[in-house]
């Protein structure tokens, strides 16, 4: 039996109920969510430090001769950071806002050699290879794992990497859902989860857990009460509203003139392992 992917899909069910019903709450669905979040998206991780840890050991496979599969690239974090060191960059990303943050980041910057492929993994060319292929904060809503594993894994000559949250956000503020919905908040997975699936499917991978700064800031008071009331799927209620402003007020605090909240570092997992592509 496959239980852990078993685990993982429940998991995924439990929360997607959840969602679903408070979504249905407002009249609305989760399908535009991240054409609603790709601005702030952008913004917060738009600059990857040199000393960026998933960097640094993708640097100890990478050569300028190798060619990156960035799946899931969002708005180019990293297929941006990683293409003067490499031969190529093919970034997959199904939404077409982050892409155009992608693209235009790359037009500014002169960068020439990343591909954008406007399409999900599932749905991608089967003939997509690469010598590295990474997938970074893309896994946590994707209900066959396994399936989605196996292709990167057929797909990548040299080195998989996997790059995942030990804690997650929506834990730090799930107080703030307890309040507003009156009940605990169902949480993604977590990496020790996709290393379960992992294992399960006979793939034996590196895992190291690093701290990373805590990229969740704002520019403004407004700009967090939007993005927390769209985090919790809340309705555009003046009392609801006011209500979230002054919790968040007494609750972010302020780093290099921006709002944030108070927790400096986050933990993650870099997953890697070496393909038979």
């Amino acid at each position: 039996m496959q239980m852990a992917l078993a685990r993982w899909q429940e998991i995924l069910t439990a929360r997607a109920r959840q969602m679903d019903e408070a979504y249905a709450r407002l009249g609305r669905s989760s399908a535009d969510f991240w054409d609603r979040r790709a601005r702030n998206y952008h913004r917060s991780s738009q600059r990857v430090q040199s000393d960026n840890s998933l960097l640094l050991r993708m640097g100890e496979v990478l050569t300028p001769e190798s060619e990156v599969l960035d799946v899931g690239a969002g708005t180019g974090r990293y297929a941006l950071a990683l293409a003067p060191l490499v031969k190529h960059v093919y970034a997959v990303e199904p939404n077409a806002s982050m892409l155009r943050y992608l693209q235009a980041d790359a037009q500014a910057s002169g960068i020439t050699n990343i591909s954008s492929i406007a399409s999900t993994w599932q749905e991608a060319d089967p003939a997509l290879r690469a010598d590295v292929s990474l997938c970074s904060h893309v896994l946590y809503p994707i209900l066959d794992l396994d399936r989605f594993l196996a292709r990167l894994h057929a797909a990548t000559r040299h080195t998989c990497f996997l790059f995942m949250r030990a804690t997650s956000f929506d834990e730090i503020s799930d107080p703030l859902w307890r309040h507003f919905h009156g009940e605990p908040r169902c949480l993604p997975p977590g990496y020790i989860h996709a290393l379960d699936v992992l294992y399960e499917m006979g793939i034996y991978a590196n895992v190291e857990v690093v701290s990373t700064t805590q990229s969740m800031s704002f520019a403004s008071l407004e700009e967090a009460v939007a993005e927390m009331r769209e985090q919790l799927i809340l309705p555009e209620d003046p009392e609801i509203t006011e209500e979230l402003r002054g919790m968040l007020a007494s609750w972010l605090v302020e780093q290099e003139a921006m709002l944030t909240f108070p927790l400096p570092q986050m933990p993650n997992a870099i997953i890697s392992w070496r393909a038979n592509g």
